[in-house]
């Protein structure tokens, strides 16, 4: 009877562990499809119908954690459920005949209490796991929605930049930039249409009175100015506006204290714009017609004014430190207190130009015409004025100190500090 038992016991072991190999190779080859993307046998492909999204191959890189946290999950809980059964086993009561053939008393209880531990903490490292799962995988799915709401967003606001009424430009003008504002990697994307926008839309032809751009054309600028698109720390700025503007056609826009700092507006129309504040350091603005333009504290640091048409421009106050100015148009501007240390001036047009209190240390004005040039008070120190027209420029105060008037024009309306001529 002893034999019968014993073999009873082990029979009824051997299907537990039968079992257990079975359940443990179906969970092997399901996650083995899942991971690897293998095509799936006939019988997986129900189940994998009823899984989650994540978990059914292709997987991209971010669905790699959820499957793994799942493929643990699932372990811990067989190992759990396993021990588990194994102890619900091991506690049932002996039948006479086999109280013989178990084991000693203490061995007995120490494997019990093992299994135990294993069954608690496999149930409980399982059930973490598959909290975690689906706190990650809600996350994704969230952000996945966001992310389709907002595609779905811009490719209709895309859409509506084409419709012939003006109320729907707006609007999508608007959905642009929120968007823009809301995911930092949608800004790149959507300065890169404004600024197309900007470009392909002739303005000019439909100008409001006093030379205004349209009001779909201005906001699209007003986007460009307040949404920033590539970082740039030596600037002072979290972000700055890149875009290509080149050829634009805007005068009389209002891009007061818009931030373009190195966009490109080389040959750009901006005659009459309001500037006052703006951030224009290191924008190219080579051949750009600012004629009567208010720049006013704008900050102009190592721009590139190439060729530009300042004429009359208002430039009171401006950082224009660093910049390019060579053979620019400043006939009568306004550049009262400006600071222009280290400018390249050279054959640069400044008749009759305003600069009294300017900064002109180290500028190089080699070749500029300063006929009848308001220079009082400026600061020339170590400027380079050889063979610059001085005739008519009245430089009363100012402070020539080691500056070059090697070959410098001068006539008997031209009023120098005493001696400038013999430093």
């Amino acid at each position: 009877m002893v034999a019968v038992t014993s073999r009873r016991a082990r029979l009824r072991r051997a299907l537990i562990w039968s079992i257990s190999a079975v359940v443990i190779a179906a969970v092997a080859a399901v996650t083995f499809h899942l991971l690897t993307g293998a095509p799936a046998a006939a019988w997986l492909r129900p189940v994998q119908e009823r899984l989650p999204r994540y978990l059914v191959p292709p997987h991209s890189a971010a669905d790699l954690l959820p499957v793994a946290l799942t493929a643990v999950a699932a372990v811990s809980f067989l190992i759990g459920a396993g021990c588990r059964l194994a102890v619900r086993l091991r506690s049932r009561p002996p039948a006479p005949e086999e109280i013989e053939d178990r084991p000693p008393e203490g061995s007995a209880s120490g494997r019990g209490a093992l299994l135990q531990r294993a069954s608690t903490w496999g149930l409980a490292f399982g059930l973490l796991l598959a909290t975690g799962t689906l706190v990650y995988t809600d996350a994704r799915s969230l952000e996945t929605s966001q992310e389709e709401q907002s595609l779905d967003k811009y490719a209709q606001a895309v859409r509506q930049l084409g419709s012939e009424k003006i109320e729907v430009r707006l609007s999508a003008i608007h959905t642009l930039r929120r968007l823009a504002q809301d995911s930092q990697r949608d800004r790149v994307t959507t300065v890169d249409v404004m600024a197309a926008y900007v470009r392909e839309h002739e303005s000019m032809s439909t100008a409001r009175p006093l030379g205004q751009p349209a009001t779909d054309v201005q906001m699209a600028l007003t986007v460009l100015g307040s949404v920033y698109d590539a970082p740039n720390a030596e600037l002072g700025h979290g972000w700055v506006c890149s875009c290509d503007l080149a050829r634009i056609r805007v005068p009389g826009a209002d891009l007061s204290g818009l931030n373009l700092g190195t966009a490109v507006l080389t040959r750009a129309n901006l005659r009459g714009a309001h500037l006052s504040g703006a951030n224009l350091a290191h924008t190219d603005l080579s051949g750009t017609d600012l004629h009567g333009a208010s720049l006013d504290g704008a900050d102009l640091r190592n721009a590139i004014l190439f060729m530009a048409d300042l004429s009359e421009a208002g430039l009171n106050d401006a950082d224009l430190s660093g910049v390019d100015l060579f053979e620019a148009d400043l006939r009568n501007a306004d550049l009262r207190s400006a600071d222009l240390s280290g400018v390249d001036l050279f054959n640069a047009d400044l008749r009759g130009a305003d600069l009294r209190g300017v900064n002109l240390i180290g500028a190089s004005l080699s070749g500029a015409d300063l006929r009848e040039a308001d220079l009082r008070g400026a600061i020339l120190r170590g400027a380079d004025l050889k063979g610059t027209n001085l005739k008519g420029a009245d430089l009363t105060g100012a402070n020539l100190t080691r500056a070059n008037l090697t070959g410098a024009k001068t006539d008997d309306e031209t009023e120098l500090p005493a001696g400038a001529l013999g430093t």
